[in-house]
């Protein structure tokens, strides 16, 4: 479910976008302990015209301003939401070729009832793999 959205001016060059998705996705699934598989990412091109910091256009100053948004499921621990502050910002920064201070990053906690992975609620997947993991561990007993 990890997803993890980059909001950019356009345009966006093919070779630094491809290198925020490959990136930023293992970072993200390295901080969360995730299996990389489940963890979306998406860079989100804006009309430089339609993005602003301050009142100024991003056509008219020239400098990107990425705003980062994470999805999670509710729960984890505050030390994973200070690793991802921490890290993720500079990493794009860096990608982009921007003042990391231009970078703002915002996490969303959702329920896992409130999400769908196949058609199947993220609360009820999360309680077969629970179950699941149950039953092979009585089976090794």
């Amino acid at each position: 479910m990890p997803f993890l959205r980059i909001d950019l001016a356009a345009p966006v060059d093919p070779d630094v976008k491809r290198r925020l998705l490959v990136e930023t996705a293992q970072m993200f699934a390295d901080i969360i302990e995730s299996d990389i598989n489940r963890v979306r990412t998406q860079v989100h091109e804006l009309p430089g015209d339609d993005f602003a910091v301050g009142g100024i256009p991003i056509s008219e100053s020239g400098v990107q301003a990425p705003f980062i948004t994470l999805d999670l499921f509710r729960g984890r621990p505050a030390s994973e939401h200070q690793a991802l502050c921490e890290r993720i910002p500079p990493l794009v920064a860096e990608i982009v070729g921007c003042p990391i201070e231009r970078t703002r990053l915002r996490i969303n906690e959702v329920f896992p009832e409130g999400w769908a992975i196949g058609g199947v609620q993220a609360s009820e997947l999360r309680k077969r793999e629970i179950d699941a993991r149950a039953a092979q561990q009585q089976q090794q007993q």
